[in-house]
């Protein structure tokens, strides 16, 4: 997104997390503010033009140059407000006519796109420009560089280049950057500022409706992320618990013989589960009723030897739920 002139800043930096578009839409409407706002996030701007409260204009682009205006732009910017828990918020009041370049720089008409200067005779555009009684914008650019000169009916308003924060009279720093090798234009031209405030498009698109949509979309993702992760969790348990199992059955098998893989699917179902190896309580009834089992087989020895290894088994697999 190109860098523009900053004008007389209302809020800088606001984190937009704290923030409902509709609630700011409607400040800077009844506030009848004449300007734009910027919304930076990591990967995508939003600016949204305003015209004496009116909302003549909102663009949208990404870090890979993808556009989107008007009923679009402002359903992305809810997106990215809602989702991605960052962002800030600038707002900058500019003049009536300043604010009508900003248009044409943003979504005026294309007269000329990466228009290399030295193919171009730029004393005769410039006439044309005069002659015509052009509203708009030229950019003049390299890829370190670039200024714009802001028109309204043909005469320039001032200069604006990176670096500098607010309009300048003086042209040194264009014709700085025209002389550059490889210098290259972009020309934009827009209706008046009257003829802009014909269009507004909080008259024309429910904000409220788009970001309760946004709103409700977000959780319905949020939940569902949440419930194939509650699965993935249980799936992973389940498997673990039954790996333990088959671990406890294979000690108790050892020292008890065959019938000790009977002895510990009957103490696991009294007890709730395989699930009761991992509970504190669960697990020591379980213990104690394969003890008591296992000393009608065995001798006492190889009990306290297998009760040992038990455990040792549990207590490290409760460590790794």
């Amino acid at each position: 997104m190109f860098l523009l002139p900053k004008g007389s800043p209302l809020f800088e930096n606001l984190a937009v997390s704290k923030l409902k578009l509709p609630d700011v839409l409607t400040k800077l409407s009844n506030g009848t503010f004449t300007g734009y706002a910027s919304f930076v996030f990591h990967s995508s701007t939003a600016i949204l033009v305003f015209e004496a409260g009116k909302l003549v204009s909102v663009l949208v682009r990404d870090q890979n140059g993808k556009r989107e205006s008007g009923f679009q732009a402002l359903s992305k910017l809810a997106e990215l407000m809602v989702t991605t828990g960052s962002g800030a918020l600038n707002v900058y009041k500019l003049s009536k006519d300043l604010t009508m370049c900003i248009h044409a720089l943003l979504e005026g008409e294309i007269l000329y796109k990466a228009q290399e200067l030295k193919l171009i005779d730029i004393k005769t555009l410039l006439e044309k420009v005069k002659n015509d009684q052009m509203n708009g914008c030229l950019r003049i650019y390299t890829d370190e560089h670039s200024a714009m000169i802001f028109y309204k009916d043909g005469n320039p308003l001032g200069f604006f280049h990176d670096g500098s924060s607010d309009i300048e009279t003086s042209s040194s720093e264009s014709q700085k950057i025209a002389g550059l090798p490889g210098a290259k234009i972009d020309l934009f031209s827009t209706k008046s500022a009257d003829e802009l405030m014909g269009t507004n498009l909080l008259e024309v698109t429910n904000v409220q409706k788009i970001w309760d949509a946004c709103i409700a979309l977000h959780k319905s993702e949020i939940d569902k992320t949440n419930i194939e992760r509650q699965d993935r969790d249980r799936k992973v348990v389940s498997q673990k618990l039954a790996e333990l199992e088959e671990q406890v059955k294979s000690i108790v098998g050892e020292y008890v013989g065959k019938v000790g893989r009977g002895i510990v699917d009957k103490e696991i179902s009294d007890n709730g589960g395989n699930s009761c190896l991992i509970d504190a309580d669960g697990a020591e009834k379980f213990m104690k009723g394969v003890e008591r089992a296992a000393k009608l087989l065995v001798s006492g020895t190889n009990i306290r030897t297998m009760m040992d290894k038990l455990t040792t088994v549990i207590s490290i697999a409760k460590s790794e739920f």
